[in-house]
């Protein structure tokens, strides 16, 4: 299986973020190649067009996304791994999906939904699986809209949203978060052998390692440590 992992961390390999990624690898018992998004080199998208007008299927700009669009109509499964900044993806990764755009057309169908959409230029075989981290102990509210801008653009897919994702590189919390990645290897092993994640597992998943009030605490305490300097 190709697999090929966006890594939208500005952090690259010390991200939060892409230990889950590796934990989810791991159980899957699979190895992918890993775009490091903020080594790429990716300019944004200039909107010009020229990829659905002039040039078919090419972008005008020779960057970082060239490779990564040739591998990324190879790979059977893209995986997403990225934090949520501000709601949202960091601007390096937001950059890549924008410049997916040279898979589409200019021409318009309506899907099973009754959505209008662009009909693709390449028939891609991946599937795709986000893996986000933030920094607050509470799902909703805050991956809102990172579920809709991912279920837009690829339809149903599976996800693993961690709250609480800064206790992932903290030594104190190793009980507890190694336990969380333990399912996330778990959840790994279940997408590799059914193609999706048992809602038993999902459930862990979607919870938080720790009790919201707890981490607020902890994250109150430690801004007292900043807050107090100088």
């Amino acid at each position: 299986m190709q697999i090929l992992v966006i890594n939208g961390s500005p952090k690259g390999k010390n991200s939060d973020t892409l230990k889950l990624t590796m934990s989810f690898l791991q159980g899957m018992g699979e190895t992918a190649e890993i775009i490091h998004t903020r080594q790429a080199k990716i300019n944004p998208c200039l909107g010009c067009l020229s990829c659905w007008q002039q040039t078919k299927g090419v972008c005008v700009q020779k960057d970082g996304m060239e490779a990564i669009l040739a591998k990324y109509k190879e790979a059977d499964l893209v995986i997403w791994s990225t934090p949520l900044y501000f709601f949202s993806l960091p601007s390096n990764c937001k950059s890549v999906m924008d410049r997916l755009l040279p898979l589409d057309k200019l021409a318009m169908y309506v899907d099973a939904d009754g959505r209008t959409d662009h009909s693709h230029r390449y028939a891609l075989k991946a599937k795709h699986l986000l893996i986000s981290g933030c920094g607050f102990p509470d799902r909703q509210g805050n991956f809102d809209g990172l579920i809709f801008m991912f279920q837009r653009a690829f339809g149903t897919l599976p996800m693993i949203l961690c709250q609480e994702a800064p206790l992932l590189n903290d030594p104190e919390a190793r009980e507890i978060t190694s336990a969380y990645l333990a399912t996330v290897a778990k959840a790994g092993a279940e997408y590799k052998a059914n193609g999706n994640i048992s809602p038993a597992t999902q459930t862990i998943l979607d919870a938080p390692m720790l009790p919201p009030e707890l981490y607020r605490q902890g994250a109150n305490r430690e801004s007292q440590k900043y807050d107090n300097e100088g």
